[in-house]
């Protein structure tokens, strides 16, 4: 029973209790239970419409809910397949990124071993190879190296083959058309190369100048030395293919590269770069300096003391005549001194030793010219080829911080090539410091019998006039 409608019928039984108060107790009550039966049953009614309309309202409600259920169940269904998923796709990612490391990895290892292989087979070609296989090697070099290129792998693939088939063409030799220079000439002449293991032989088309080919530094094309004890008809019957005779050189060509380093004394001076050409043009003009100091020392001949001494023997006896006709007999050097000194004869002894010392002075000043350059020279010669020698080590280890040292023979050669500098410096100082020891010992050691002459004159003289005054008895 709904609680809502006891309000409602305890109202009405009040005022029915009112409006009828004259009705007995028992008449009221049955009116009054009548009543509640039948708005009892009225509420009941609308009660189980009320519900059918709910039930009939839930229904749907309920069925939908069924459904949403199930589609969250199966969503949860989902997601959890889903993380598994995901889970999974991780884990394969995660695999796949490591064989991709991997495959990476192994891309590049074998794409440096194609790299240094074809490198190495650069640098080990023949002489004359180059001018046949550097196109096609040019081409592998920059398939290796594009970064666009699809597949390392198959460039990596294509360098192996074409080692494998240079190789196998290789065995047993085989020859090519090729150029080459002569052996003292600049000319380029057309010929066969015979590539036949570590030797290489070119003949020229017209059949001559059959020899050994070596490489050349810088040049594309190789020198070829000819062998003149190598046959012709042996020559030419190797070149086609036929049993013959073939002259191979024992040292593997260290014997003609040696010959090579020699050169000619201009090639070695260039050697030396700049600071080179600057030693040569001082030791030039040393050279000439020494020649011009032997000048003045051939002119600086003194006359030996016998002579000089019969000479002044003249003066202290007081003849002037036979002194004057005497003096014209003596070398320059000396003559010039005793004729200023017979000049100055009758003056005083301070006056003359004036005189006689301002010539030597001037003589003095005359042949000791320049003898300092020399030795200025041959201090600064060295020096000049140190630092020929330092700016060449400078540009050697600036080569090796961008190239390193992988070939010790171009390394070796690079630093011989500095000491050129050194060497030449050595060369013009040597001889100039000699020669210079030289010229100053003689010009000094003539410059002081000049003055000791000198001195022996006044006393000559001075005996001279002691003479004339002494009283004739």
């Amino acid at each position: 029973m709904n609680t809502r409608l006891l309000p409602a019928l305890v109202s009405v039984f009040l005022l029915t209790a009112t409006v009828r108060a004259e009705e007995t107790f028992d008449d009221a009550m049955k009116r009054a239970t009548a009543d509640y039966g039948e708005r009892l049953r009225k509420a009941a009614d609308e009660l189980n419409t009320a519900r059918k309309s709910i039930a009939d309202e839930k229904a749907p409600l309920l069925k939908e809910l069924r459904l949403t259920e199930d589609r969250i169940i199966a969503a949860q269904s989902q997601i959890e397949r889903l993380e598994a998923g995901k889970e999974d796709y991780s884990e394969q990612r995660r695999k796949v990124l490591m064989e991709l490391d991997a495959t990476r990895k192994n891309s590049a290892y074998i794409s440096t071993l194609a790299h240094d292989g074809i490198v190495a087979f650069d640098e080990s070609l023949a002489p004359g190879e180059g001018q046949l296989l550097s196109d096609r090697i040019q081409a592998l070099e920059q398939k290796l190296d594009d970064e666009s290129s699809v597949s390392t792998a198959q460039s990596a693939v294509d360098v192996a083959e074409f080692l494998l088939a240079r190789t196998q063409r290789s065995l047993g030799g085989y020859a090519a058309a090729g150029s080459s220079l002569i052996e003292g000439s600049n000319q380029v002449i057309k010929g066969t190369f015979a590539f036949l293991g570590p030797e290489t032989y070119f003949l020229q088309d017209d059949g001559t100048g059959a020899g050994t080919a070596r490489p050349r530094a810088g040049s594309a094309y190789p020198v070829t030395y000819r062998l003149p004890s190598w046959k012709p008809q042996d020559a030419s019957a190797f070149f086609q293919g036929k049993p013959a005779t073939i002259i191979a050189d024992a040292s593997g060509g260290k014997a003609l590269r040696l010959k090579e380093t020699k050169g000619t004394v201009f090639d070695h001076i260039q050697k030396g770069g700049p600071v080179a050409y600057a030693i040569i043009a001082v030791g030039l003009l040393s050279l000439a300096m020494i020649g011009q100091k032997l000048r003045d020392l051939s002119l600086l001949a003194i006359d030996p003391p016998e002579v000089v001494h019969a000479f002044l023997a003249k003066v202290s006896a007081g003849s002037r005549s036979q002194v004057e006709q005497a003096v014209k007999t003596l070398s320059a050097p000396v003559r010039e001194i005793f004729q200023v000194g017979l000049e100055y004869a009758d003056g005083s002894k301070d006056i003359l030793e004036e005189h006689l010392q301002s010539v030597l002075l001037r003589q003095r000043l005359h042949y000791e010219r320049r003898l300092p350059l020399l030795a200025v020279i041959a201090t600064a010669a060295p020096l000049m080829g140190l630092l020929g020698t330092v700016v060449g080590m400078v540009r050697t280890f600036a080569l090796i911080t961008v190239f390193g040292t992988g070939n010790a023979g171009k390394l070796a050669s690079g630093i011989s090539e500095v000491l050129v500098a050194t060497e030449l410096g050595l060369i013009v100082a040597i001889p100039t410091l000699i020669a210079h020891g030289f010229l100053a010992h003689r010009i000094q050691r003539n410059l002081s019998t000049l003055e000791r002459y000198a001195l022996e004159f006044v006393t000559a003289n001075e005996t001279a006039k002691d003479g004339e005054k002494a009283p004739s008895v």
